[in-house]
């Protein structure tokens, strides 16, 4: 029986039999999913073997971290071997920090969190699979949703447009979200601006015509985002996945480095930090800040490479 092109095959691998309940619900709500379902990575690889006998595919693997025998980058290295065009995602209910070194080794660069609202998780899924609604802020917030957009010139502009988002912000966010979106838009406005063209930082920045920098903000009923784009694709998934590491597993040297904290300090202190890349073409850093709770400690590994 041949299957319908739009829909898609995961298979979902974990231990539990509870969260493998969990993931059924949620994958259950869309009728473009079908979902199997293994309880080892063993299991799942031999899953993968009968599928590809038979003439079958999955288009998607999510596998938790932490399982016995085979954990999940082990078994997603298994995966690999029988599929290397697969596409394969991550979850896990403890510390994603725990695993950032591991993911750098082994190039995964997309953790979910288990806590993670099912919409969210839903959404992410679809993502790594289609490779679409990714870019653009409109996928990060409800539909139809109105949004402010700047296109900054000169490092003068970027200092005003940051405290115009921060007044924005204050009637929805407490000052410790306030505080941390602070520190992500300085952080990812000045990346933009000096890293992503050469310039040297701290210094006056008029750009040029054929660079651009542009932020976009929006608040819907459960969230603040904002999205800083650059257009020179310097950035690559590798080089944040290596300043992240940085951060969390830092070497003497990094301790002592007077920057490249930037992604890490401004992933720690927002809710939810998405980074997509378009190599060679633009890099897009979405800063997520829900308005009516608290964010877990963990927070998920988000890096797209279109």
């Amino acid at each position: 029986m041949t299957k319908d092109p739009k829909t898609k095959k995961i298979l979902v691998v974990d231990d539990s039999a509870a969260v493998r309940g969990f993931f059924e619900d949620i994958f259950s709500s869309r009728d473009d999913f079908i979902t199997d379902f293994a309880s080892s990575g063993r299991e799942a690889i031999q899953k993968l073997k009968d599928a590809k006998a038979g003439g079958d595919i999955y288009d998607f693997v999510l596998s938790d971290i932490n399982m016995p025998e085979l954990d999940g980058f082990d078994t997603l290295d298994a995966i690999k071997q029988i599929d290397p065009n697969i596409k394969a995602g991550m979850i896990t209910g403890f510390n994603v920090d725990d695993y950032i070194n591991m993911a750098l080794e082994k190039g995964v660069y997309n953790i979910i969190c288990k806590m993670d609202p099912p919409e969210e998780i839903l959404r992410t899924v679809e993502n790594l699979i289609t490779g679409e609604g990714i870019l653009g802020i409109e996928n990060y917030l409800e539909p139809d949703t109105p949004t402010v957009r700047h296109r900054i010139i000169n490092t003068r502009q970027l200092k005003e447009f940051v405290e115009e988002i921060l007044c924005f912000s204050r009637s929805i966010l407490d000052e410790e979200k306030i505080y941390g979106l602070k520190t992500g838009l300085v952080e990812m406005g000045t990346n933009a601006i000096y890293h992503a063209y050469g310039y040297e930082k701290g210094t006056s920045v008029e750009l040029k015509e054929s660079e651009e920098v542009l932020i976009e903000y929006g608040k819907d009923s459960m969230r603040l985002v904002v999205v800083v784009t650059d257009t020179s694709g310097a950035l690559t998934k590798e080089k944040v996945l290596i300043q992240l590491n940085k951060g969390v597993n830092p070497s003497p040297e990094d301790l002592i480095a007077a920057g490249g904290r930037g992604i890490f300090l401004t992933r720690f202190l927002c809710d939810k930090v998405v980074v997509n890349i378009v190599p060679n073409k633009l890099t897009e850093v979405v800063l997520i800040m829900y308005l009516t709770k608290d964010y877990q400690e963990s927070k998920p590994l988000l890096i797209n490479q279109i």
